[in-house]
């Protein structure tokens, strides 16, 4: 048997291990020795934090093995990795609010750390490109929908608890890492030495598909600072197909941006007090 063959013939083992447990059918998934979640069902924070340590280590042993976005064998796992039916148990709305807020808090945590891995800022060119590209517009994705179930959890809220300063701090810890990512999601853009042309075009038109969700969310001045950068991608990027998306981009967000001003013009209807209730005794007839 030529060596070639021999590799062709180890490398799917060596990557992907399936152990069969009977008579369940379930099945324990290993990656270069490393136990990993189920690939074939929505991952939650539990099973990304599974995940990352398994990859942890298979990065402090082995250079260039996390898996590819587009690998033959490590593929598939990259994919349930970034998959959208992973969002499913947090925007189930039959589950408590606050657990399901909690839990996507969790997921963008584990996302972050991944993209720690994935990121190598010590390469002048990423090794891991089109990965580290994908986790970011999935991470702007699940940053989004934090968001969105903060603020629906926030209008559950009494006034009282609103101006609670505990309240107010995770509120406005939650708008400040909406604002970093957003930037650093457009830094990327920029950085054409450490990232291929191919990833960037296709890291620019995933961008401009994702971030209309999270732009909404962001506060005015964050908002037009985000916009004059945007405006200045799209006409003076290196590549001329970035500058097209940011163009297309532009006037989306634009208008999210003009009917954010139009309501904080808007004054500010006083809190209509309730009607108490008398319960007093009536008084009797003279």
């Amino acid at each position: 048997m030529s060596p070639t063959l021999a590799r062709r013939l180890f490398w799917p083992l060596a990557i992907l291990l399936l152990v069969w447990l009977p008579p369940l059918g379930a099945a324990e998934l290993f990656y270069l020795g490393q136990r990993i979640p189920d690939i074939h069902k929505p991952w939650r924070s539990s099973d990304y934090r599974q995940l990352r340590e398994a990859l942890e280590k298979v990065d402090s042993s082995q250079a260039n093995a996390l898996p590819r976005r587009s690998g033959e064998f490590t593929g598939p796992i990259y994919q349930r990795m970034v998959s959208p039916e992973n969002f499913r148990p947090q925007l189930n709305i039959y589950a408590p609010l606050e657990l399901r807020q909690n839990e996507a808090r969790e997921v963008l945590f584990e996302l972050k750390e991944l993209m720690r891995l994935y990121f190598d800022f010590r390469a002048k060119q990423q090794p891991y490109a089109a990965e580290a590209l994908g986790l970011m517009t999935y991470s702007l994705r699940q940053q989004a929908i934090l968001f969105t179930l903060t603020t629906e959890f926030w209008m559950t809220l009494s006034q009282g608890e609103q101006s609670n300063p505990v309240r107010l701090q995770g509120l406005q810890e939650t708008k400040a890492a909406a604002a970093m990512l957003s930037g650093s999601a457009l830094d990327y853009l920029e950085l054409t030495q450490a990232f291929g042309r191919d990833e960037l075009l296709l890291y620019s038109a995933e961008l401009s598909q994702q971030l209309p969700e999270l732009f909404v969310h962001l506060p005015a001045e964050v908002q037009a600072q985000l916009l004059a950068r945007i405006e200045a991608l799209s006409s003076g990027h290196r590549y001329p197909q970035v500058g097209q998306d940011m163009a297309a981009l532009l006037p989306v967000l634009q208008m999210i941006h003009q009917d954010v001003q139009t309501k904080l013009a808007q004054p500010v209807k006083p809190a209509v007090k309730a009607p108490t209730l008398d319960l007093s005794a009536p008084t009797s007839a003279q």
